[in-house]
């Protein structure tokens, strides 16, 4: 998983997370147009159980240095 994304793509996959859950969806599938190229985009929305939340969130926290 790729957790080392910039804070601007973060905040607008959380804000396409609230738009997809509004309209009751969690999967959404699209081709996009972006720098003279096309790109199949799809998106995911997987509920986390309150169990494994902690395990989830340890897993976007950056390595401990030792």
């Amino acid at each position: 998983m790729n957790t080392d994304i910039p804070l601007s793509i973060s905040i607008a996959l959380t804000d396409l997370s609230r738009l997809m859950l509004e309209q009751s969806e969690t999967q959404a599938d699209t081709l996009i147009c972006a720098k003279g190229c096309f790109y199949r985009a799809s998106m995911t929305l997987e509920p986390v159980t309150e169990k494994d939340l902690q395990n989830v969130i340890n897993e976007y926290l950056p390595e401990k240095s030792s």
